[in-house]
C-alpha cells in the first residue's frame, strides 16, 4: 500500500503539472493493464497497481528515474513473471481439486480441459474457485477465512459457493473428457443418426 508522499513523489516524477501528472498516471496504468493481459496475468489491473507501488517506493527510497514510463515496463516485466508464478500455483490448487476428474480424463488433456472450463466460468466464479483452492492446505485456512470476509459472507457460505462451482467444473472435466476420448469415427456416427 501507497503512502501519500510515495503517490506525490510518483506523480511529481511523471509530471510537475498536478492534473498532467494525473493524466500521465491514468494512462501508464492503463498501458501497464493492457500489457499484463497480453502477457497473460489474471488480475491485470491489481498486477499494474502493484507496478506503480513499486515504482513509486523506488522514487521515494531516492532512485533517479528520468523515464517513469520506461522503468516501470522494466519492473513490469519483473511483475509478469511473479504473476504467471502465482497463477501456475492457483492453478496447480485447481489441478488439485479437479483429480478425482483426472483419473478419468486422458493425462495430456487435463491441463487443457480445466482450461477450457474456467473460461466458461465467469471472471468472478474464476477468481473465486482459483483463490479457494489456491496456497498449501494450512495457507487455505487462512485465505479462505479472508475471502469470505472480502465478499462479506460467512465461511458456510463461501464453502457452499465453492462446492457448487466445484461441482461445476467437475461436469465440465468430465463432458470434456469424454468428447476428448472419443474416438472420432464415434462420434460421426453419433452425429449422422441423430
Amino acid at each position: 500500500m501507497l503512502t501519500q508522499e510515495q503517490f506525490d513523489r510518483l506523480l511529481d516524477a511523471l509530471d510537475p503539472d498536478r492534473a498532467c501528472a494525473g493524466e500521465a498516471y491514468q494512462r501508464l496504468r492503463s498501458a501497464l493493464v493492457k500489457y499484463l493481459r497480453w502477457e497473460g496475468c489474471t488480475r491485470a489491473e491489481d498486477w499494474a497497481d502493484e507496478v506503480l507501488n513499486r515504482v513509486a517506493q523506488r522514487l521515494t527510497a531516492g532512485e533517479v528515474v528520468t523515464r517513469v514510463a520506461a522503468y516501470a515496463s522494466g519492473v513490469a516485466r519483473l511483475v509478469v513473471k511473479e504473476a504467471l508464478r502465482s497463477q501456475a500455483r492457483e492453478y496447480s490448487g485447481a489441478i488439485e481439486m479437479a483429480a478425482p476428474v483426472a483419473d478419468e480424463v486422458a493425462d495430456e488433456s487435463v491441463y487443457e480441459c480445466l482450461e477450457e472450463c474456467l473460461r466458461r466460468l465467469d471472471p468472478d466464479q474464476r477468481q473465486l474457485i482459483l483463490q479457494y483452492y489456491q496456497g498449501t492446505a494450512s495457507d487455505r485456512i487462512r485465505n479462505r477465512q479472508k475471502l469470505a470476509g472480502r465478499l462479506g459472507i460467512s465461511l458456510n457460505s463461501l464453502r457452499n459457493r465453492a462446492l457448487r462451482l466445484r461441482e461445476k467444473l467437475e461436469l465440465c472435466m468430465r463432458e470434456c473428457g469424454e468428447r476428448d476420448v472419443l474416438p472420432e469415427s464415434n462420434t460421426k456416427s453419433e452425429d449422422t443418426t441423430a
